[in-house]
């Protein structure tokens, strides 16, 4: 395998309404941003106003700006949701889940400590909280704190079925797969066939 030709892996499926834990308090803040325009709107507004309730802010007496931004926000939570993927270029795993990327080299994966796991179950590798990640119910990405303690980058889509690959010096891989077997071992190959360290 050169690093001309990277392997894509696929994630194990999500549902798409799982976007709807975005979308729902968004538009539930858009509809009070709208009623509160309609039903309040100042006469003589200052060019801006900052509000701790709807519309939040104010431009030259419109809410517009805030509508704005809640649209972009959703738009680029939404797209983000659905960045996934998993490829093995050389000796190298990128690893792509909505906002974050993490690369990791091969040889510094535990590769016979790999295994795959139920993420709700396993007290080892089940996700304390996150630190800097992406997570709605039935979804995580990013960086979490382990239930046993240390750090994991996830792309967990199925809790059921989540290969965890520890590594050294850095952060578990939990990674949901449509196939983690296939995952595994194309890795197992890439580590057999580097030079002894």
């Amino acid at each position: 395998m050169s690093g001309s030709d990277p392997r894509a892996f696929d994630v194990a499926e999500s549902s798409p309404l799982r976007v709807l834990w975005i979308f729902a308090p968004l538009l539930l803040v858009f509809a009070l941003c709208v009623w509160a325009e309609l039903e309040h709107a100042p006469a003589d507004a200052p060019w801006m106003e900052i509000t701790l309730s709807p519309p939040f802010f104010r431009m030259w007496g419109s809410a517009a700006w805030s509508l704005a931004v809640l649209v972009l926000i959703g738009a680029g939570l939404g797209i983000s949701f659905f960045r996934r993927r998993v490829t093995l270029d050389s000796n190298v795993l990128d690893v792509r889940s909505t906002l974050y990327r993490r690369r990791t080299p091969v040889a510094q994966m535990q590769l016979d400590q790999a295994e795959v796991i139920d993420v709700g179950r396993d007290r080892r590798y089940g996700l304390r909280f996150k630190t800097n990640g992406y997570s709605m119910p039935g979804f995580h990405s990013g960086h979490f704190r382990l239930q046993g303690g240390g750090k994991g980058f996830a792309l967990v889509t199925d809790r059921q079925h989540t290969l965890v690959i520890p590594v050294r010096g850095g952060s578990t891989l939990l990674l949901s797969m449509d196939r983690p077997q296939a995952l595994l071992e194309a890795l197992r190959k890439v580590a057999a066939a580097a030079p002894p360290q």
